[in-house]
């Protein structure tokens, strides 16, 4: 579950956040006073955005030839 701050709250709570974040493996989202969602800021651990961010650049690596053979540029008999 994540944890929802304003940003005069997570302001006023930074010290607590870093301990969630780091200590209790909480995620906290600081989301601003017009409750414009997409302008949110999320809060993980270090260790945790490095696993996030080797996750995506695995994604975004081309997929290697697994054995694929094309049957097109055979050349037959």
């Amino acid at each position: 579950m994540m944890k929802r701050y304003s940003p005069a709250a997570a302001q006023q709570a930074l010290l607590q956040i870093l301990d969630e974040v780091n200590h209790k493996q909480e995620t906290v989202v600081v989301t601003p006073t017009d409750g414009n969602d997409a302008k949110s800021a999320v809060i993980v651990a270090k260790s945790e955005w490095e696993v996030l961010k080797a996750a995506l650049e695995t994604a975004q690596q081309p997929v290697q030839d697994a054995g694929y053979l094309d049957l097109d540029k055979i050349e037959w008999g």
